[in-house]
């Protein structure tokens, strides 16, 4: 279930209880900086435009959220986190950087042709390959 507050950002209440393996250090990254955003939560309905709607959305959302942070240790010891803190992981990154690097020569490799549609046509079938998702 999937919750948008008034400050424009959705939270997806399932996936703050499904449980992903991704190894300790990096959920023990992802407990830490989850911890420092929590006060940030708890301010939303004063800091954004509050409607009734978006007060009550959040009053669901957060009590939750900060239960499923509670979880993240416990969690963290068998070296998982929760999918909506590690929808991003550090292995995502590395992909998402060899991803930009191999666009970056298509682009190089693509730059001498001339006709717009061909040009168009080989940038489209070189990135579905080197596509990481």
């Amino acid at each position: 279930m999937r919750l948008t507050l008034d400050n424009g950002k959705t939270y997806d209440i399932g996936a703050m209880f499904k449980p992903t393996k991704i190894g300790r250090g990096e959920a023990w990254g992802i407990f830490r900086g989850n911890l420092s955003a929590w006060p940030k939560g708890l301010m939303i309905p004063v800091e954004s435009k509050t409607t009734l709607a978006g007060l009550l959305k959040w009053l669901l959302v957060f009590p939750l959220h900060t239960l499923s942070l509670l979880l993240l240790p416990f969690l963290w010891i068998i070296g998982y986190s929760t999918h909506a803190y590690a929808f991003f992981t550090k292995a995502d990154a590395k992909k998402l950087e060899e991803y930009r690097a191999n666009l970056k020569q298509v682009y190089e490799d693509l730059s001498d042709i001339e006709d717009q549609e061909e040009y168009k046509r080989r940038l489209k079938e070189e990135i579905a390959k080197i596509k990481p998702y």
